[in-house]
């Protein structure tokens, strides 16, 4: 199975070593700098600081902004830098956030966050623990709580299998602690999803997958869908059988699959190809071009061989994302069933 970091989030687009590395910086720069550390490290301020803090509230307040309007306006901030990597500047607003409404349970969501995106799991925990105390119903919270476990399960599945193994299931433990209080909160299902796929347990894989899909799938990337396919996927519906694919530049392409064959007629283009199909696995196979059916006499067929990748069967279509040998630039494709 591929590594699954970027599914998550991009709370995980670093790798281990480098997290441990940045968290060490962090802590480093941060004895300098208490702004960044969680409730500015509860430290005593001087009077300077104190001065500055002062203006801030006051600056929210004139501008006709109660203290927890304005900690949700910071909460908010704050998360859109964290999201474009700023964490500096993510956890300086969680702590402006502070300042205003300490109970905002947000807050610790987003220092919890921002520790997060360091690899600092345990420190992670310890906010997202502060939260859940003044929000004990935030799926959001006990969700990315869950998501450190599966931080770890990733960073351990290489190397320590039995500690991966436990985090596994602490993070599949958190997630139905969380559906259990949202089961619409999109991230939740998805992250039960990869969980379960990561346990070997197609059945629920594919529960959770579905009701991502319901709630509008945002967050499925192609990674995840191939991985899934690989290990849970059953694309035997569309192995053979009479499809279609429809464009406003192409218009309307028509294919009949076979066992072993595949015939491609386009009108409107004047093409008409017979294509040998190879399936690589359950749902990836490669189309050849073996004749062109509109012209039997034209020996001068294209000699590139294209790779296609089911990601999803639903009702009446497939997702499918092909390349070629000589152009390995993926296309994404609706193709619909017609029988």
């Amino acid at each position: 199975m591929q590594y699954l970091i970027l599914v998550l989030s991009f709370l995980f687009s670093l790798g281990a070593y480098a997290q441990q590395s940045s968290f060490k910086s962090w802590q480093k720069e941060a004895k300098k700098d208490i702004r960044m550390l969680p409730e500015y490290g509860n430290t005593e301020k001087t009077k300077s600081e104190i001065a500055a803090d002062t203006r801030f509230v006051n600056s929210i307040l004139e501008n006709g902004k109660s203290n927890s309007e304005g900690a949700h306006e910071m909460i908010h901030i704050g998360f859109d830098y964290l999201y474009k990597g700023d964490l500096k500047t993510a956890m300086y607003r969680f702590n402006q956030a502070y300042l205003l409404n300490p109970k905002n349970s947000g807050i610790y969501w987003g220092y919890g966050s921002v520790y997060m995106a360091l690899g600092a799991y345990d420190e992670a925990r310890n906010e997202y623990t502060h939260g859940l105390k003044l929000d004990p119903e935030s799926a959001p919270i006990l969700t990315d709580y869950a998501t450190t476990y599966l931080g770890e399960y990733y960073d351990n599945v290489r190397s320590n299998y039995k500690s991966a193994q436990r985090s596994l299931k602490m993070a599949k433990e958190k997630l139905l602690a969380s559906y259990a209080i949202d089961s619409e909160y999109i991230h939740t299902t998805y992250k039960l999803s990869i969980a379960y796929l990561n346990s070997q347990d197609c059945a629920n894989a594919k529960k959770y997958l579905k009701a991502t899909r319901a709630l509008g799938g945002q967050p499925i990337t192609k990674e995840y869908l191939s991985d899934f396919n690989l290990q849970c996927g059953d694309c035997s519906d569309v192995k053979t059988g009479s499809f279609q694919i429809e464009s406003r530049q192409n218009g309307v392409t028509k294919i009949v699959r076979s066992q072993g064959y595949q015939i491609e007629e386009n009108e409107a283009l004047g093409y008409k190809l017979k294509l040998k199909v190879d399936w690589l696995d359950e749902c990836t196979y490669t189309l050849t071009p073996v004749a062109n059916l509109a012209n039997p006499a034209q020996k001068d067929i294209p000699k590139m061989v294209l790779t296609c990748q089911i990601l999803e069967v639903n009702e009446g279509h497939y997702i499918q994302v092909s390349s070629s040998d000589d152009n390995d630039r993926p296309l994404t494709s609706q193709i619909e069933i017609v029988q």
